[in-house]
């Protein structure tokens, strides 16, 4: 018994009741969207995967299509620069599960709302080309979708719920991808 005349345990039963009142009557916003899983371990699993398919499903694009893929890496990368420096000149984190801070409008996100994820596609399948994986090449899809509604659609969510009108203004004057 403590000085309330009450057990320890029915101390805690009564801060556990007052906090479930308290989230019951509470609405917050999430502090991070909730997302699947941060893109580039996301990409780097569907990697994996088509790379794993194309051994046991023999395919091959040949010499062409290495240089082509080359070419989309750079492209990918470049790209994934810029925008990540552009989120650190606004003073706001890359990583989805990280609070934001700002919406960039700048760059490349005056012609799509997700660069760092459209070079993630444009990379995915440059490598794919590179590595001459036609089955890699095939796993764009369900990379696409997953990005698509399991990550982008949370960060929308977050972001409309924690800058409102204006990252609703944004979004109808930008496009999702391209």
């Amino acid at each position: 018994m403590n000085y309330y005349g009450k057990s320890q345990f029915s101390l805690a039963e009564d801060y556990k009741t007052e906090e479930k009142g308290k989230q019951m009557t509470t609405e917050e916003k999430p502090a991070v969207p909730n997302v699947i899983m941060l893109p580039p371990v996301l990409v780097l699993f569907h990697v994996i995967v088509g790379i794993t398919l194309n051994w046991f499903f023999r395919g091959y694009y040949g010499h062409v299509w290495g240089w082509v893929g080359l070419v989309l890496l750079i492209l990918c990368f470049g790209i994934i620069a810029w925008a990540k420096k552009l989120f650190e000149k606004a003073g706001t984190p890359v990583p989805p599960n990280q609070p934001v801070t700002a919406i960039v409008k700048d760059g490349p996100y005056k012609f799509t709302r997700n660069p760092m994820y459209l070079s993630f596609m444009i990379g995915f399948i440059g490598l794919s080309f590179l590595a001459g994986a036609p089955m890699m090449t095939l796993m764009a899809l369900p990379l696409f979708f997953i990005l698509d509604r399991k990550v982008i659609v949370p960060e929308e969510e977050y972001l409309t719920g924690k800058f409102g009108e204006t990252y609703l203004e944004y979004k109808n004057q930008v496009r999702r991808w391209l």
